[in-house]
């Protein structure tokens, strides 16, 4: 499946919300889950491919992958995770993270291939430490501890947070989607880092010299 950049935005104009409008998605979500609306559903649908499309291609754009066909194999790897767990997302507000630990996992477990040792997203971010033997498990608790941490912080530090530790966004994009300076968002993301390292469920998954 390959996703140029221009069918994506087709696709993209499709959608009666932004793929960065997480509470539409969730609601969309909700909306098919609990009511059985067929509109909700294709919303839904739509959101979860240019999310997940767009997650691989811009990492495809950043050099991440050692062939570009990789982006197109673990974009049908994570919607096909996506479309066939997502009937145990039990809480729909959450379904957009949801989403996007699905896409961190797949990343990671792609990268392990090679030699685990996947930081969250470059310097300075959480570093796991657990054995390969126990990679997979272990990755998927510290994603889960992670966005529950995350939705736990101040709720101006919520969003830096999530673009930043979940969505690998770069300080200038979410400069711009919080309508913040690149300063403060740095700052922002300091004081994120200084309240998830006292999580006791973090605290053993990584490298504190990293923080």
């Amino acid at each position: 499946m390959s996703v140029p950049s221009s069918e994506l935005r087709t696709v993209i104009d499709r959608l009666p919300f932004s793929v960065d409008d997480t509470d539409a998605a969730n609601e969309s979500f909700r909306r098919w889950r609990d009511e059985e609306d067929p509109k909700a559903k294709r919303h839904a649908d739509l959101w979860t491919y240019c999310y997940v499309c767009r997650y691989f291609l811009g990492k495809s754009a950043r050099g991440t992958f050692d062939n570009p066909s990789d982006a197109d194999e673990l974009i049908t790897r994570a919607y096909r995770k996506v479309q066939e767990n997502r009937d145990g997302v039990r809480n729909a507000a959450r379904y957009a993270n949801w989403v996007s630990v699905v896409c961190k996992n797949t990343l990671l477990n792609y990268t392990r291939r090679n030699q685990f040792s996947e930081s969250i997203d470059g310097e300075n971010r959480f570093t796991l430490t657990a054995e390969t033997t126990n990679a997979v498990a272990e990755v998927g608790f510290v994603q889960e501890a992670l966005v529950e941490a995350i939705e736990g912080l101040p709720n101006y530090l919520q969003e830096p947070a999530r673009l930043y530790f979940l969505e690998n966004r770069e300080f200038e994009e979410i400069s711009e989607a919080v309508g913040k300076p690149v300063a403060t968002v740095r700052t922002y993301k300091h004081k994120a880092m200084k309240e998830l390292r006292t999580d006791e469920r973090l605290r053993e998954y990584v490298n504190q010299t990293d923080l």
